[in-house]
């Protein structure tokens, strides 16, 4: 398992250091809450929260999955309201 220590979250973004090996568009988790990856520094991981950022604080665990995140598409969804993470709104 590989993690990451967040040092800041503002307005959906999280800052997170020790994630060296992550890549554009991984899926990781912060206390049950999805984020993804979108900005590699020398130091620092920029990731997008895709939930409520209130749940995440600095000092806050960022395990990595080792995986991208996947969007199923198809007739199943016309006329649904889903979220970034593809969760469903409209149940």
């Amino acid at each position: 398992m590989e993690v990451g220590l967040v040092l800041t979250t503002i307005d959906g973004v999280a800052r997170v250091i020790s994630l060296d090996h992550s890549f554009i568009g991984e899926l990781l988790i912060l206390n049950s809450v999805k984020a993804l990856t979108l900005n590699l520094e020398n130091s620092l991981t920029g990731l997008s929260i895709l939930g409520n950022d209130r749940n995440v604080v600095q000092g806050e665990v960022a395990e990595r999955t080792f995986a991208e995140l996947l969007i199923e598409v198809g007739f199943f969804l016309i006329g649904r309201i889903i979220d970034p993470a593809a969760n469903y709104l409209d149940e």
